[in-house]
C-alpha cells in the first residue's frame, strides 16, 4: 500500500518512524482558551498499539529532505455496540507537521487509505476539539472527496481534584464482572477489555454498603504511553493561571510547558446515577488516588455527565461524529460510554 503524491509517499508506519511521529506531535496542539498537546512517549507506535487490539497508522513520507509530513492512523478495538461485543475503529485526528500545515494536500488520499482498512469494522468514530474549527468546518460541509461525518453529540472531558475522603472505598473487585454484562454494556463504545494497556496503571475503587456495590471506577496511570503538555494559556485562562484557583476547589493550573501529572478515571459506576453520590464518590477517590488531579471524559448526554458537571472542573469540548464511507448506515445510537483515557 503506497501512494505518491506531490512529493510525499503516502506509506504504512514503520518502526524508524517514532522519531518523526514523535516531531509531529510535538508540535500539535488542540488550539483554545487551553492549548495542550497529546504527547505519546519515546515510542508513539507501541502507544498506538496500546490503545486497542490492532493499528493501522499511516505517513505521508517527505522522502527527499528526510522528514515525515503527516501520520493519521485508525486503532481498532473491541466495544460494545447494541449491547453485543463489536470490533470498532477509532480514527485519531490527522496531524501534520507545521511546515507542511498550509501546503499539505493528501488528506483526502489518506483517509481513502484508512478507509480501505476497515471492511471487518462495524462502525468508525472519531473525537474532534471544539476549538478547532477550521477542521470541523471541513468535516461538516461533507466535502465529496472526504467521508462523511455523522455528528453525533457533544463529548467533555473533565479535569477536577478532591481535597477529602468523604466515603470508605474498597479494593475489591467482586460484583465489576458483572456490572460489565449487565450494565456497561448498554452504553455503545465502551470498551469489552478493561486491561488494554493504553489504559495504563491501574487501580479500582469501590464504594459498598452492607456488601452491596454502589458505586465503583478504575483510576489509571498512563504516563508510560501518553501524556498531556500545556503549550499555552490564553484569554481569560491566562489571568486564572495568576490566581489561587485550588482554594475554591479547583485543580491547581499547571504552568505553561509542563505536563499534566492526572489520573484517568475509566469505568465509573453510581448505583440510579445519583448525582450526589457520584461527586462525593468522585471526591474521595481523587483526595487518595495520589494525583494533584484526575481526569473523566462522558458524553452530553451520559446520566453521569450532569453530575460531574456541578464539579469545580476545568473542561474541553470535543465533538464526537461516526465517520461513514461509501453511504455505510450508521452504526452507532443511543447511550455513549467512550472513555477518555483511550482518545
Amino acid at each position: 500500500m503506497q501512494n505518491r503524491t506531490n512529493k510525499l509517499t503516502l506509506r504504512p508506519a514503520l518502526p524508524q518512524d517514532n522519531d518523526g511521529i514523535r516531531s509531529i506531535l510535538s508540535h500539535s496542539g488542540t488550539g483554545g482558551s487551553i492549548d495542550v498537546q497529546q504527547l505519546r512517549g519515546e515510542s508513539p507506535l507501541t502507544s498506538y498499539s496500546a490503545d486497542g487490539d490492532d493499528v493501522r497508522l499511516i505517513t505521508a513520507d517527505d522522502a527527499e529532505i528526510g522528514r515525515l509530513a503527516a501520520v493519521g492512523g485508525v486503532i481498532m478495538r473491541t466495544e460494545y455496540l447494541g449491547g453485543i461485543p463489536s470490533r470498532c475503529a477509532y480514527l485519531p485526528r490527522l496531524r501534520i507537521h507545521k511546515a507542511y500545515q498550509s501546503t499539505f494536500r493528501q488528506t483526502a488520499e489518506m483517509y481513502a487509505l484508512l478507509g480501505a482498512q476497515l471492511s471487518d469494522c462495524a462502525c468508525c468514530y472519531t473525537a474532534v476539539p471544539e476549538s478547532d474549527a477550521r477542521l470541523i468546518g471541513i468535516l461538516e460541509q461533507q466535502h465529496r472527496s472526504l467521508p462523511a461525518h455523522r455528528y453525533l453529540g457533544k463529548y467533555t472531558v473533565y479535569c477536577f481534584r478532591g481535597d477529602k475522603k468523604l466515603l470508605p472505598l474498597q479494593s475489591r473487585k467482586d460484583g465489576f464482572d458483572t456490572l460489565m454484562h449487565l450494565y456497561y454494556s448498554q452504553y455503545a463504545l465502551t470498551p469489552c477489555k478493561p486491561d488494554y494497556a493504553g489504559f495504563g496503571k491501574r487501580r479500582f475503587f469501590g464504594y459498598r454498603r452492607n456488601g452491596e456495590l454502589l458505586a465503583c471506577c478504575f483510576v489509571s496511570d498512563q504516563q508510560q504511553t501518553k501524556s498531556y503538555k500545556i503549550r499555552a494559556y490564553h484569554g481569560a485562562c491566562d489571568k486564572l493561571t495568576k490566581l489561587p484557583v485550588q482554594l475554591t476547589g479547583y485543580p491547581q493550573i499547571p504552568s505553561a510547558g509542563s505536563e499534566i501529572r492526572h489520573g484517568v478515571v475509566s469505568y465509573l459506576y453510581v448505583r440510579d446515577n445519583d448525582p450526589a453520590l457520584c461527586r462525593r464518590f468522585l471526591r474521595s477517590v481523587a483526595a487518595v488516588s495520589g494525583f494533584p488531579l484526575l481526569i473523566w471524559g462522558g458524553y452530553a448526554s451520559h446520566p453521569l455527565s450532569s453530575a460531574v458537571r456541578h464539579m469545580r472542573s476545568f473542561r474541553f469540548d470535543f465533538r464526537l461524529y461516526e465517520v461513514l464511507w461509501d453511504g455505510a448506515a450508521p452504526a452507532i445510537n443511543g447511550k455513549i460510554g467512550l472513555e477518555a483515557a483511550l482518545i
